[in-house]
């Protein structure tokens, strides 16, 4: 229901979107000279390399003169090379000179994140972990770990591959309701400051009504430490008035999770926003009653979490932490209308205030078991999902003596599991969160998920996802919304708004092929859903359409999407249909929420 990028695309000097990060596995075998293509191949098919993956390996080990090691374990580490590939090389048709304008990431960066050592036994383990974690950096495309033979049969090398994407970028979103902008978001940066990994960048976001200026600053290793810090704030501006409206920001600092042995991770962070909320659908503020559904909003967030992790391949992190969490709505000027239609108004769109203060214990466990597979979310790199069960649990609460307004007891249970199916899988996800309080002001949202995600069959996997939101007791009047370029394309963007929403859709998403370096596929879809505040009132609309998908490993993991959508439900026109570009898939992949003062949005 993400109404937001409706039409973003990247390039370098003008386009670019987030992170994109491949992908590896030591084991990977990748030939060296021309002793052993075959096996290569035989190797990289099993292990879901994709040609562009392939073709690196062969490449690098080459040029060292290397040959993979087809049975690593436990042999020991006797050297490890990184090797830091430029943005643009012979793959890529732009010329190498503009690598000049580009920094690339340093070896001491690279080195400092890996989990092995030199005289260390090889523990696949590790190595792909270590895959993992490069490949969640944001400044780095491709990710490849090879064993290679050593000097004795007792000894192993590791080759460590990686390439950077474009660090000095004009990052920039654009949504599309077929001829009409409705958002534009510019974020010049340099994502790779000295090649460390620092994040400088200014922020421009503008709407139908306003639009912001600001910044951010933010390191994930500060002073070479695991610690991370970020950063921003932004001011808010009336398009039309020039009057400043609000602004927002966020300061976050500590220590995640950075690996399956890490024991401790800690962290605290304080978000603000304070802005006059609206609801559009395309360009126009949303009405009710014959009110414009727009009100002042104040949110501030502040917390503190510590996490003690127990166990590798079974994980079980268990947090406390403290929490204040204040977030007050009030209507605008409102005397120009009567009564009746102000009751309405404040009765169906305005949310309740709320302040909670209070302690929270949080329990995580899940399995560390990953599939390497290819065709899912991206294109051409491989992506790595987690096997087996997903469960939180988490109790908080509400004080009114240090200031909540309402005395609660809060619980949020969530359950996932994947099912592998050859190279595809079942993922159904649950999830309820139920605050219990004082004067019957009680808060309660049932959630329930599913995606699957089939064997590719020829050329092409079938996903399947669906969603169901239920907020049955609603006393805060929070709503979601649906339509635009995601869950019912076709449709204006936040056309059905709801604190009911259920939405299916299938796509049928082809393999990718290579031109000029960018991974390129197709899709055709079908869309049912609708939101409303009763489930006896849904009606479910439909749409159909087709789309291509884009990627360009030099700037990005996350696909450029464009889809145009043709709605079928009685009252809207098929034809034309409507036309979006985006960034990322047209649904996120269903999982469980896991609470973090360090992840905390609004």
């Amino acid at each position: 229901m993400n109404r937001w990028l409706g039409l973003s695309f990247g390039v370098c000097f003008g386009v670019s979107s987030s992170a994109v990060a491949g992908v590896a596995h030591a084991q990977a075998a990748g030939p060296a000279p021309a002793s052993e293509p075959a096996q290569f191949a035989q190797r990289s098919e099993r292990d879901g390399y994709s040609d562009l993956e392939k073709s690196v390996i062969q490449q690098k080990l080459s040029e060292r003169g290397l040959t993979v090691d087809p049975a690593p374990d436990g042999k020991v580490i006797e050297d490890i090379q990184i090797v830091t590939l430029d943005v643009f090389d012979e793959r890529d048709p732009m010329p190498d000179f503009v690598n000049v304008l580009h920094a690339t990431t340093d070896e001491p960066v690279i080195r400092r994140e890996l989990l092995f050592r030199e005289g260390e036994p090889y523990r696949a383990s590790f190595v792909h972990e270590t895959a993992r974690n490069l490949r969640g950096l944001q400044q780095l495309s491709i990710v490849l770990i090879v064993p290679a033979k050593g000097t004795r049969p007792d000894r192993v090398r590791m080759v460590v591959i990686t390439k950077d994407v474009w660090s000095l970028r004009l990052n920039w979103a654009l949504e599309l309701s077929n001829s009409h902008i409705t958002s534009l978001v510019l974020n010049p940066s340099e994502e790779n400051l000295f090649g460390t990994h620092a994040v400088i960048g200014g922020m421009f976001i503008m709407d139908p009504a306003t639009y912001s200026l600001g910044f951010s600053l933010g390191h994930r290793r500060l002073l070479g430490s695991h610690q991370q810090i970020t950063m921003a704030a932004n001011v808010i501006k009336n398009r039309y008035s020039g009057a400043t409206e609000g602004s927002f920001g966020e300061f976050r600092y500590g220590q995640p999770l950075y690996s399956l042995d890490t024991k401790w991770s800690w962290g605290t962070s304080i978000l603000w926003r304070s802005d006059i909320a609206r609801r559009f659908v395309g360009v126009n503020v949303d009405t009710t009653a014959g009110i414009p559904v727009e009100y002042n909003r104040d949110r501030l967030y502040g917390g503190y979490q510590l996490i003690r992790s127990f166990g590798r391949r079974f994980k079980y992190d268990i947090s406390v932490g403290f929490e204040a969490d204040r977030r007050e709505y009030s209507p605008r000027d409102l005397s120009g209308y009567s009564p009746a239609q102000v009751k309405r108004f404040i009765a169906e769109e305005l949310p309740l205030s709320d302040q909670r203060i209070g302690p929270f214990a949080q329990l995580h466990a899940h399995r560390t078991d990953y599939r390497a597979l290819l065709e899912v979310e991206t294109l051409g790199l491989q992506e790595d999902y987690r096997r087996g069960h997903d469960l939180l649990l988490r109790m908080y609460g509400g004080i009114g003596a240090l200031g909540s307004t309402r005395d609660l007891l809060g619980s949020q249970a969530s359950l996932a599991y994947t099912q592998p199916v050859a190279d595809g899988f079942i993922r159904p996800v649950v999830s309820s969160t139920i605050e219990w309080a004082t004067l019957n002001r009680n808060d309660a949202l049932f959630q329930a998920a599913m995606r699957i995600v089939s064997p590719h069959v020829g050329f092409a996997r079938l996903m399947i996802d669906a969603e169901f939101f239920d907020r049955y007791y609603n006393y805060l009047n929070r709503h979601y919304v649906l339509g635009g370029d995601n869950r019912l394309r076709g449709y204006a963007p936040g056309a059905f708004p709801g604190s009911k929403l259920v939405a299916v859709n299938t796509e049928l998403r082809t393999t990718s092929i290579d031109i000029l370096s960018a991974q390129v596929g197709g899709a055709a879809f079908y869309d049912v859903g609708d939101a409303k505040n009763h489930l006896e009132n849904l009606r479910l609309k439909q749409s159909v359409g087709i789309g291509v998908r884009v990627l360009f490993p030099e700037f990005d993991r996350i696909v450029m999407r464009a889809d145009w959508g043709f709605p079928l439900s009685p009252g809207y026109n098929t034809f034309p249909g409507a036309f979006f570009l985006s960034f990322g898939q047209a649904f996120n992949m269903p999982s469980v929420p896991v609470p973090s003062v360090l992840t905390e949005t609004f």
